[in-house]
């Protein structure tokens, strides 16, 4: 019973200090929750911060370039997501209903070797320089 207890304690602890991850120029980039969040001009913003320190803001929305040849158009449906604009040629915005999978969204995108980069959309704080 003791042994069961303590597991759940530190299952419910790691769920607590969970990190998560995205690629930055083909590195995984581990990011820890701050368990701050907030709505910012409509969009939900939840604060993450990087092994820097520096507080980092991640919206609702992933941002994904396509490597030359490939439909974006075709790559985003095939994973079910069809809530997206384009921003350019190459490069759309994905807005995400199921938040709490923005991460991994973008991973599998990434994984997928059709993108150049997929990534949440970032916020930065100002800072005085």
């Amino acid at each position: 019973m003791k042994s069961q207890i303590g597991l759940i304690f530190i299952g419910l602890l790691s769920a607590l200090y969970a990190n998560e991850s995205y690629y930055k120029g083909g590195k995984l980039v581990e990011l820890q929750n701050m368990h701050i969040s907030k709505s910012v001009n409509g969009s939900y913003v939840d604060y993450f911060k990087n092994k820097q320190g520096h507080k980092i803001g991640v919206t609702d929305d992933i941002l994904v370039q396509c490597k030359d040849g490939v439909s974006c158009s075709k790559l985003l449906n095939k994973f079910n997501l069809i809530n997206y604009s384009k921003l350019t040629d190459k490069i759309f915005i994905i807005k995400i209903k199921d938040y709490d999978n923005i991460f991994s969204i973008s991973r599998k995108l990434f994984e997928s070797g059709d993108v150049e980069f997929a990534h949440p959309n970032f916020i930065q704080e100002k800072r005085k320089r």
